[in-house]
């Protein structure tokens, strides 16, 4: 369904102060955390124009998704900024529209797929996700690709919620809730309400369970159909 691959390898003779982002799987997962990328690497656009004639560019809506080190956290390409990445650390999910940009990340981190790459990943100390693990990786998709718009904007517009109340001042959060869309959320924790969904007409089991895993991981209580 997807080309599942990476990229010509880059040497570490060839990295920059400055010029087209390079990332690493490091990059990637402090990313995930909302933190300040330490020591970021560029590489000349030369040597970008020279590889990416070989091997490609990510295009908006293609996943990366680290494959050492906290294997299985993914990146989602959201603009044409260029960048080139480390191969054989990170596994570049060739997306190509086939499945809506969102829905494909937050599936992603749901318990579905982050179980498999557990259950893949070796019983060694280091565990590894591959490209061949990742050609495999089982993503449940609702049939109406209208439906994975929705739920993938729904978790997009959450997050954002999350970010912007856990920077808010401690004064801040004592106030009264932060209510917006179907969820509200207060400095004790977090709430989404299950009639915020009903507006988005989930009319597919496998959407509804993609739904509460999702959930679930953000500690959030679980929907009822």
């Amino acid at each position: 369904m997807m080309n599942v691959t990476s990229v010509k390898r880059i040497h570490q003779s060839d990295w920059t102060d400055a010029g087209i982002r390079f990332i690493r799987a490091r990059d990637i997962v402090a990313k995930s955390k909302n933190e300040k990328i330490t020591e970021p690497l560029f590489i000349s656009e030369e040597k970008y124009k020279e590889y990416s004639a070989l091997s490609g560019k990510v295009k908006i809506g293609d996943l990366l998704v680290t494959g050492v080190g906290t294997i299985g956290v993914p990146m989602l390409i959201d603009s044409e900024e260029p960048l080139y990445f480390k191969d054989g650390n990170v596994i570049w999910f060739k997306n190509e529209n086939k499945i809506d940009g969102h829905f494909f990340y937050y599936s992603f981190i749901g318990t579905t797929i982050q179980n498999y790459i557990k259950e893949t990943s070796g019983s060694g100390t280091v565990g590894t996700y591959t490209i061949d693990s990742g050609k495999k990786t089982p993503i449940p998709l609702p049939k109406d690709r209208d439906e994975q718009i929705r739920i993938g904007q729904f978790f997009f517009d959450l997050d954002n919620l999350v970010t912007l109340h856990q920077r808010a001042p401690n004064d801040a959060q004592s106030r009264l809730p932060i209510q917006t869309g179907g969820a509200i959320f207060t400095k004790q924790g977090y709430c989404l309400l299950s009639s915020g969904f009903s507006s988005f007409r989930i009319s597919s089991r496998k959407s509804f369970l993609i739904c509460e895993r999702y959930l679930r991981l953000l500690r959030l209580p679980p929907l009822a159909l």
